[in-house]
């Protein structure tokens, strides 16, 4: 028998988790449906679990230079079990968490595969077989590791994010391919905890995104933390040899004990997998309308499926504008605004145009920097490592910002909410910062940009 719903979601991860959230609490009747877990990569293989890693290497770190705050911290151990068991525990609170909401609101939780059918119908094979019917599907299906034919299948040796992030060894040596974000984060856990690690990034800067200078700058304070980056070179003959990973890197055979490929991400259509319907697509995404309907009427999609950054916090923000024009509100997404944020130590986090994009749409600006080591809470807390960047347009608009130092992730928000706003007429120098915070190092380099700031 076909269950009826008013919407039927696949997908339970920062996109359909919201999605059903909404839709439910206004009374609509909602069928989630669920492979794994709920929470999709970012809580379950992705941005929580890395982070609770980071926090224990950042932790680490800091105790073995507690003697700069004049602290005597001996030598400090750690134990890999028990990082590991605190990772899980931090994601298995916050999926119950997001449980107990959708069973609060009434959302009908459906585990197993969800195959999208013809007529707005979806067909779930797995531990709940199932067949529902909606007046409207949406897939929020997320997206998973890019794995070239090329690399090896062997995931003892060669890691995608999903083994690494719940590997119970530390391998002496570490071969990363790739110096996105997802390699840079997990480089340097490894390489607090003791692995030897290499990154190798195709392009010729590490982050593809962020500005270069910034990417330049960043390259030793990398080194001094022990990762060995190569840019503008290839990983070639990447193969098992006698339970070692070898390759080719610039002309040398580089010997490495694991592999972990942190080239991107791409979009997990297994939703169209041996489905009659044909949706179009825009490269690897889903083509979808400025009300992210696909090319079938009463078919959405939003996150990773669709164009745009392939980020959590864009996910949610597609749910939240799909379910605002469900309510009859016009307009579509704007992506202008999504800060991007590299949890490494230090954070790294921008928004807007980077200086090279703002000159090639001929977008007017004034660059403005400031240090974080004039920075007195930044002084005080023994992080003066960073800078803040913004480019103001002649009107006062911020035109993009980069931030680089202690908390940059939280610091981007103040940016953002600037470029969101498109506040001009330099309203921003009006607002009282308090003192002394790391959010005067943003203020300054606004004002550095209009040539007005107080210090540096």
């Amino acid at each position: 028998m076909t269950a009826a719903y008013d919407l039927v979601i696949i997908g339970a991860g920062p996109g359909g988790y919201p999605l059903a959230l909404r839709q439910a609490r206004k009374g609509w009747k909602v069928a989630l449906v669920e492979a794994d877990q709920v929470g999709g990569t970012c809580l379950n293989w992705g941005c929580i679990p890395t982070k609770a890693l980071l926090a224990s290497a950042k932790g680490l770190h800091f105790l073995r230079h507690a003697d700069r705050l004049g602290l005597t911290a001996g030598t400090p151990g750690f134990s890999w079990d028990k990082i590991q068991e605190r990772k899980d525990t931090v994601v298995a609170q916050l999926r119950g968490g997001i449980e107990k909401l959708l069973t609060g609101a009434g959302v009908t939780l459906v585990r197993g595969w969800g195959t999208l059918q013809p007529d707005r119908k979806v067909t779930v094979t797995g531990s709940e077989p199932a067949e529902l019917e909606g007046k409207r599907i949406c897939l929020a299906v997320g997206s998973i590791p890019g794995v070239p034919a090329v690399f090896p299948q062997d995931r003892s040796l060669f890691w995608t994010s999903n083994e690494a992030l719940y590997t119970r060894e530390i391998p002496d040596t570490l071969l990363v391919v790739g110096g996105g974000v997802i390699g840079l984060e997990l480089g340097q856990v490894f390489a607090e905890f003791g692995s030897k690690v290499t990154v190798v990034e195709m392009m010729p800067q590490i982050l593809p995104g962020l500005d270069t200078a910034t990417a330049k700058r960043l390259l030793p304070v990398f080194k001094k933390a022990g990762l060995e980056i190569l840019v503008g070179q290839k990983v070639e003959g990447l193969q098992a040899d006698q339970g070692r990973v070898t390759c080719q890197i610039g002309g040398q055979t580089r010997i490495f004990h694991k592999a972990l490929l942190a080239i991107g991400r791409r979009p997990n259509l297994r939703c169209l997998e041996g489905s009659p319907v044909k949706l179009e697509q825009k490269g690897p995404f889903l083509a979808v309308n400025e009300r992210f309907e696909t090319s079938q009427p009463g078919v959405f999609a939003i996150g990773d499926a669709v164009p745009g950054p392939m980020l959590a916090h864009k996910a949610t923000y597609d749910a939240e504008q799909l379910a605002r024009q469900w309510d009859g509100e016009t307009g579509g997404p704007d992506y202008r605004s999504v800060p991007c944020c590299v949890y490494t130590y230090p954070e790294i986090a921008w928004v807007g145009l980077s200086e090279e994009e703002a000159r090639r749409q001929e977008v007017p600006y004034k660059a403005g920097r400031f240090l974080f080591s004039a920075n007195g809470r930044a002084l005080a807390m023994g992080e003066p490592d960073g800078q803040a960047k913004a480019l103001v347009d002649p009107e006062g608009r911020l035109v993009g910002a980069v931030l680089w130092g202690p908390e940059a992730s939280d610091l981007i928000q103040e940016p953002t909410l600037l470029r969101a706003l498109d506040v001009g007429g330099h309203a921003f120098s009006q607002v009282i910062h308090p003192h002394p915070t790391l959010s005067e190092a943003f203020l300054e380099a606004y004002e550095n940009a209009l040539g007005r700031n107080l210090h540096g």
